[in-house]
């Protein structure tokens, strides 16, 4: 396809022109060969109307005195041909055309006599013959017109209209189990159980249509699966850890104990970390329920200034919101958590309203992550180079909890750098939820 003409990008769309062009083309053509069988018999109906109509005209002009001839030829004259006296001699017989219209004159009169017929240059045909006083007389054809009526163009135009619709619309059937196959995949989401795609349509929309649903049935079984390896090994490694910590506690080696203590907490950590993403997984197992969006985020805040953290919280509009309270509560709190270990303080800030969608960002003074390393955060077990300390490294996992709690809540959760240094996290919850009012916590 030359890159000048236009090609649609989608299959309904080339299907459905290729249709189309196929189908006008050959209803285009069907109706250019009417009209030329019909240019063809209204031709061959004109030379047998004209011969007898010439020769009707010839006998009355033969009976009219000389004088009086010259009057009466307008009144003799039809819209495709006219008589004339005295004519020029034409040109030679150059056309099937004119030898037609001449024989079929001669033919006509009486008595028969001789008919010169000629071609004139715009494309008509001269008639030359002899009053039975020797008169010239000429017959002057126009160039042959066909006229196509004007509804004949107007129903060509609403049967192309008509092919365009229904091609379309055949096109928009065939592939409706392709768009459906296509919208399952988009919609697809390892976190849920997704519906199974209809099994109906054509042989090969069935057959895919049964691959994914099988495909989708094995990735959920293989994520079910390494979610309870993981989940087995985190809380395995419980055990040893604490029989590891009270031989600890029976070295006389003080620095050697305080090592020791350090590497089993960060190992307890980091077991208690995977527990926490592999429960992440059926967050949306937890049932939904109306809670005062102000309220939690309120409770939230206070637990960490009880703590001695410096969280604060800006006024937040009150208003119910349909959620997952407890997915949503650890959310919050592993920003915060990742506020406070990097920057030592964190501020929450809310907009919106639940009716049209709820936007609550975390944000910080820290140093704040590379752009390059926004997306790759919140994979499990990744951290950035600057975070790898003993300190403030962590487990790799809090983001990546938030991030598998977001999805499963149907909200989107997004990092960006903020203005003047540090981080923002932002979660955006699908709308839903009654109006706020003009209260605030």
């Amino acid at each position: 396809m030359p890159r000048w003409l236009p090609w649609p990008g989608s299959l309904v769309g080339r299907v459905g022109l290729i249709l189309f062009v196929a189908l006008a083309l050959a209803h285009v053509l069907s109706f250019g060969l009417v009209v030329v069988e019909r240019g063809l018999a209204m031709r061959g109906m004109m030379l047998s109307y004209l011969a007898s109509d010439v020769a009707s005209s010839v006998a009355m002009l033969e009976r009219l005195p000389a004088a009086d001839r010259a009057a009466w030829l307008p009144r003799l004259a039809r819209p495709n041909y006219r008589f004339v006296l005295e004519p020029a001699a034409g040109a030679p017989v150059s056309s099937a055309q004119a030898e037609a219209a001449g024989d079929a004159v001669a033919a006509a009169l009486v008595p028969p006599r001789p008919v010169l017929a000629s071609e004139t240059a715009e494309g008509g045909v001269r008639l030359r013959l002899l009053l039975d006083d020797g008169t010239p007389l000429g017959v002057e054809l126009g160039a042959p017109r066909l006229q196509v009526s004007p509804w004949a163009v107007g129903v060509l135009l609403l049967q192309l209209g008509l092919l365009a619709m229904l091609s379309w619309l055949a096109v928009r059937v065939a592939t409706k189990p392709l768009r459906v196959l296509a919208d399952a995949a988009d919609n697809h989401d390892p976190a849920r159980q997704g519906q199974p795609v209809p099994i109906e349509g054509p042989t090969e929309v069935t057959r895919a249509a049964t691959a994914f649903n099988t495909m989708q049935e094995r990735i959920r079984g293989h994520l079910d699966e390494r979610m309870r390896i993981l989940a087995a090994v985190s809380h395995d490694l419980q055990t040893p850890i604490t029989r590891l910590r009270l031989r600890a506690d029976l070295l006389d080696d003080a620095v050697l104990r305080d090592k020791l203590h350090g590497d089993l907490a960060e190992m307890q950590a980091l077991v208690g970390e995977g527990l926490a993403y592999a429960r992440s997984a059926h967050a949306a197992s937890e049932p939904e329920h109306v809670v005062d969006l102000g309220a939690l985020l309120d409770s939230i805040a206070c637990d960490y200034t009880d703590a001695g953290q410096a969280v604060q919280l800006q006024p937040v509009p009150a208003g119910m919101v349909r959620t997952r309270p407890q997915a949503l509560r650890r959310i919050i709190c592993n920003l915060v958590d990742n506020a406070l270990k990097f920057a030592g303080s964190a501020e929450i800030e809310v907009d919106g309203d639940p009716a049209r969608g709820v936007t609550i960002r975390v944000l910080d003074r820290g140093p704040g992550i590379a752009a390059g390393e926004l997306q790759a955060v919140i994979q499990p077990f990744y951290r950035v180079e600057n975070s790898r300390s003993r300190v403030t490294g962590g487990t790799g996992l809090g983001l990546a909890i938030a991030q598998q709690l977001a999805e499963s809540l149907g909200a989107r959760l997004t990092l960006a750098a903020r203005d003047g240094g540090g981080l923002e996290a932002t979660l955006a919850l699908p709308p839903g939820g009654t109006a706020p009012s003009v209260s605030a916590h």
